[in-house]
């Protein structure tokens, strides 16, 4: 079942929807993405094809390949494109490259290792963790290089052989492993690399937890500042447990500083594969941020253009499909819904000839659909109040100085007045110790709430060639 996520102002599915605030049309393709609660349906494609295929007819773009080509490498891509691969295929492709290579079968030396590369690029969260996979990856650069340069291919083996030095700066081919042509090989590429400008790379993403890695090597938490580096694009893999996180690819130029900043709960809320892209939200009231991401990627992707989102819901216990258009600030210019009965191709490319401006068409009426807006959910139910800490707190800090204050004017018998004295060391010992315990738990619950049930915790992570070790968390 499809959640309801707005509401239907008009109360037949055959009223016509104000036509709106006409738009300018955008001097670059407006992206299309779509928007599900929980999983996208096995169905999804089959059902928004006629959308789908409408607004990109008027421009709109609508594919993944025209979403990257419209924004770079800078979407977010999850940190598996290829659902059905393996650490171990991937290196058992390279295996199998570098033993054609050996056997002078250099035709398919170069697929094998080309196909390999393809795929730890790809699927950079199946091999981070493992630090003998960037032994592999060097392994697939040199045969490669070594590959193309016997091919004859001059460029493509010193462009294969610059990408080695970028990634493995500090681990050079040696005539040992590879041969004395291979070693001079690299050392004449390296000198060319040394007359190259340096650039800079500044990554900053909005999650303590985030683990920050470039080329599939670790470089920190959070933030990560790096500079002297040879131009080229530079695959960035961020990875905040327990999420697959995302990758994204920087061309850092000589004496230019590139720069990442990742909205994480915009980026691990939006997908980006080889089959469609959009917003996944585990939940209705997730839903309700919708409008708010779609202003900030209007700010970041279009500058000056607009977003259009639709996606399939419920609407009056039928199945039906919307669609919003929205500006640079998440207001909705444009939204309209249609339910689904069967004869569903022209409802829906009429819906698209409405988002594009054009008007509906086609004797077909859309009803006005708004969006949810964007809104903080309730506190979960059951969960303590910010105020109880405080109170815990306060009384415990109030224990304890009444307990110093009977442990004080504690007097122990004297001889004159033998019955006559102050014993309240006991109580005053007692009542501090009260104090002390409702100070620890009134701190303990507020830490608790400051960071929604999750305390910092230690951090630690090894990479090739080094390692970080934290504490991960907010105060």
């Amino acid at each position: 079942m499809f959640a309801l996520a707005g509401v239907i102002t008009l109360a037949s599915a055959q009223s016509a929807p104000p036509v709106g605030v006409p738009i300018m049309r955008a001097t670059r393709p407006i992206i299309v993405l779509e928007s599900y609660v929980g999983q996208r349906p096995v169905n999804a494609g089959v059902i928004m094809a006629p959308l789908l295929d409408e607004l990109e007819a008027h421009g709109f773009a609508v594919r993944p390949e025209s979403v990257i080509e419209r924004i770079g490498g800078r979407a977010p891509r999850p940190g598996v494109l290829d659902k059905d691969k393996s650490a171990a295929e991937i290196a058992q492709s390279a295996e199998t490259g570098y033993a054609s290579y050996t056997r002078g079968r250099f035709a398919e030396a170069e697929a094998a290792l080309e196909s390999a590369l393809e795929q730890v690029h790809r699927n950079p969260a199946l091999l981070v963790l493992d630090t003998n996979n960037l032994d592999a990856t060097f392994r697939i650069l040199v045969s490669l290089a070594l590959t193309q340069a016997k091919l004859g291919d001059t460029n493509g083996s010193a462009a294969t052989m610059v990408e080695l030095i970028r990634t493995f700066r500090n681990q050079p081919i040696t005539r040992t492993d590879y041969g004395p042509d291979a070693e001079q090989f690299y050392r004449a590429v390296w000198k060319q690399v040394q007359t190259m400008g340096r650039g800079q790379l500044l990554i900053t993403v909005d999650s303590e937890h985030a683990v920050i890695f470039v080329d599939g090597q670790i470089r920190g938490l959070n933030k990560v500042a790096l500079s002297d580096l040879i131009p080229g694009v530079y695959r960035v893999f961020i990875q905040v447990p327990p999420t697959a996180g995302r990758q994204y690819e920087l061309e850092v130029n000589a004496g230019q500083r590139a720069e990442l900043h990742v909205d994480w709960e915009l980026d691990s809320s939006l997908w980006l594969t080889d089959l469609w892209v959009g917003f996944v939200f585990a939940t209705e009231a997730e839903r309700a941020r919708q409008a708010r991401f779609a202003g900030k990627l209007v700010r970041s992707w279009g500058g000056d253009d607009f977003l259009a989102v639709v996606g399939m819901v419920q609407l009056e216990r039928k199945p039906g499909v919307v669609g919003s258009l929205y500006d640079g600030a998440g207001n909705v210019v444009r939204s309209a819904a249609v339910t689904l009965d069967g004869t569903d191709e022209l409802k829906l490319r009429s819906l698209a000839k409405f988002l594009a401006g054009d008007g509906a068409g086609g004797g077909v009426r859309l009803a006005h659909y708004v969006p949810p807006s964007a809104s903080i959910p309730p506190p979960a139910a059951g969960a303590p109040s910010r105020l109880v800490p405080q109170l815990l707190v306060g009384m415990g800090a109030a224990a304890l100085v009444a307990g110093g204050l009977l442990y004080a004017i504690d007097e122990d018998p004297g001889m004159s007045t033998p019955y006559l004295y102050r014993n309240t060391a006991p109580a005053g010992v007692a009542v501090g110790a009260v104090g002390i315990a409702a100070m620890g738990m009134g701190m303990g619950l507020w830490l608790w709430l400051a960071h929604k049930g999750r305390l910092p915790s230690p951090r630690f992570a090894i990479g090739h060639s080094s390692g970080f070790v934290g504490w991960s968390g907010e105060l």
